[in-house]
């Protein structure tokens, strides 16, 4: 015999919403040199990463240029 147990997790709005501040929290991101910047061509950026997708689904991985502040992602 299966049995499973589901359960609704509910959240408030404010537990869903992830702010990345372009403030003093980008200074302790770390960079990367092994990217390109579409919109400008240069070569370093800060990067983090966040799960989007489904928990079996590998992350995210969000960058911000250096240079110009401009911010892309890319998925695995």
């Amino acid at each position: 015999m299966k049995h499973s147990v589901r359960v609704k997790i509910k959240h408030t709005e404010k537990e869903k919403t992830i702010i990345v501040d372009a403030g003093s929290e980008i200074a302790n991101l770390p960079i990367t040199r092994e990217v390109t910047c579409p919109r400008c061509g240069y070569h370093e950026a800060y990067y983090y990463f966040m799960q989007t997708r489904s928990a079996d689904e590998p992350m995210t991985r969000f960058f911000i240029c250096r240079r110009c502040g401009y911010r892309w992602r890319e998925y695995d």
